[in-house]
This record gives C-alpha cells, sequence and structure tokens, in this order.
C-alpha cells in the first residue's frame, strides 16, 4: 500500500512538473527583439501551432496570423509605415487547446538615423583640368562619371579606395564649364558637381 502511494504520488509530481515546464515553454521558447522599426519573432521548434499579434499601445490589433511551428522559425515585421512608439507583439501557443498559453512583448520602435550625405568637393584648377574630394566613405568602390552639357557620360570609373580619395583630372579638348561630375558611393548615395 505504501509503495502504491508513493508511485501514486511520484506520478501526481511528474505531472504537475511537466504542466509548470509548459507554463514556462513559451517564455523560454520565444523572444522578440526589435531595432528602429523592424522587429523579429523567434520560435523554437516544439510549440506547434502559434498565433502572432502585433497590437498598438492601446492593445487594438494591427495584425494576426497564425502559423505552425515545424523548426527554429523568425518571422520579421516591418513597421515602418506606422509611427515610432509601442507596440506589443502577442504569442499564443496551443490556441485550439483549453490550457492555451500566451506571452505578451512590449518593443519600442523608433526612427532610423537619417544617412548622411556623400561628401564629394570638386574644384577648378585652370580651364582645362579639375579637383575630386570624396570623404566619408564607408565601403570602397566609388563611382565618379564626367558628364557632357546634354547629361551624356563622356567617361566613368569606378574607384576603390576606402574612407576617401583624391584625384585630378585633366580634359582634353574641353573646358571644366563644359562638364558636370555625377559620384555615386557604394551604398547608393549620389552627389552631382558643377566645376
Amino acid at each position: 500500500m505504501k509503495k502504491l502511494l508513493t508511485l501514486a504520488l511520484a506520478a501526481t509530481l511528474g505531472v504537475a512538473s511537466f504542466a509548470n515546464a509548459s507554463n514556462e515553454g513559451l517564455e523560454e521558447m520565444s523572444s522578440v527583439r526589435s531595432k528602429d522599426k523592424k522587429v523579429a519573432v523567434s520560435l523554437k521548434e516544439g510549440l506547434g501551432k502559434v498565433k502572432l499579434a502585433i497590437l498598438d499601445s492601446d492593445g487594438k490589433k494591427l495584425h494576426q496570423q497564425i502559423i505552425k511551428v515545424k523548426e527554429d522559425t523568425q518571422v520579421p515585421y516591418d513597421l515602418s509605415q506606422l509611427p515610432a512608439g509601442e507596440y506589443q507583439v502577442m504569442i499564443e501557443s496551443n490556441i485550439k487547446e483549453p490550457n492555451s498559453e500566451t506571452m505578451i512583448y512590449t518593443v519600442e520602435t523608433t526612427e532610423a538615423p537619417a544617412a548622411l550625405p556623400l561628401m564629394a568637393y570638386g574644384k577648378s584648377l585652370d580651364n582645362n583640368s579639375f579637383r575630386l574630394a570624396v570623404i566619408g566613405l564607408e565601403e570602397p568602390g566609388t563611382k565618379v562619371e564626367i558628364l557632357d552639357s546634354t547629361g551624356r557620360a563622356i567617361f566613368s570609373e569606378k574607384i576603390d579606395q576606402a574612407e576617401a580619395f583624391t584625384k585630378v583630372y585633366h580634359l582634353k579638348n574641353l573646358s571644366t564649364k563644359d562638364v558636370s561630375l555625377k559620384v555615386t558611393d557604394a551604398t547608393g548615395r549620389t552627389k552631382t558637381l558643377y566645376l
């Protein structure tokens, strides 16, 4: 009898600890990160069918979806069309069962910092030559185009110099007043210079 009671007690404790582990499971098996206006929800394998919802600061649902988590999954959200502020990410697991679990994460979105403009400077040295200086480059691979008065490229080159460079250009049969420069860095920032 004592042995039967011990087995029953052990079985009860095992079920209780299993139920307790499932309550903490959602918190341990999910996480939410945010940067600027991008939010990433990470869900670990074993969660099964999960309901995700994005709520505003007043609790109003902005988006909802149901996904089946078969393996470690990351669900990205782009909130760039919404104003910066506080949002909530609601994750609900075991959605078809009465013992469903809900976890709510609060995230703060901010405006992405504005990109700095391309800093390129041109100076006419004489009637047929000029100096180009470009500073503040984040990556090598700057494209320099010399354009005629109609905007057509008459010369183009790529300069693979990191951070900054200076170069002197000499024109044949053209004056510096007849050309303009279009400088584009590796990140896509562009600046047009008139000499």
